[in-house]
């Protein structure tokens, strides 16, 4: 599983970095795909809500089966961790929309100031990437939701 993750995330960093007019890879636009206080802002409230309602314990066989396999996980806490996972997905989808909100009430305070520096799309750059960081982790839970869901039926 975790070469299926690895895989994945080396098709973003070539869609995020490839180049089409050029048709070639440009390592530096990374930079404009990682924001750690936009990670921050999905990721942190995100697993503290999720440890809140569910506990240590379905929380870390949420990421075993996100990083891992499922097989290692008692069949017993097979539920409690695809609830978990149900919940971690949802909440940074949640937590990447109120980021992006957020982002644009912050832009749009200080539209004056931001039309006057052309910093517009950068602004606008960095409001929607808590949205795509929350998608990100939607994506990864969906996937071990169903690996797990899959694994109770077996």
């Amino acid at each position: 599983m975790v070469i299926a993750h690895l895989l994945g995330f080396a098709l973003i960093f070539i869609a995020c970095t490839f180049d089409f007019m050029r048709l070639a890879l440009m390592p530096k636009k990374i930079q404009y795909v990682l924001d750690i206080p936009s990670l921050i802002i999905v990721v942190l409230p995100t697993i503290y809500y999720t440890i809140s309602v569910h506990g240590w314990k379905s929380y870390g066989n949420s990421w075993r089966a996100l990083l891992g396999s499922v097989k290692n996980i008692d069949k017993s806490q097979l539920e409690p961790t695809k609830l978990c996972l149900r919940d971690l997905g949802n909440l940074s989808l949640i937590w990447g929309i109120l980021g992006t909100f957020v982002g644009a009430i912050l832009m749009l305070r200080e539209m004056e100031s931001v039309l006057n520096q052309d910093s517009l799309l950068p602004a606008i750059a960095i409001s929607l990437i808590t949205l795509f960081y929350g998608i990100i982790l939607y994506m990864l839970c969906l996937v071990s939701k169903s690996r797990i869901e899959r694994r109770l039926v077996e």
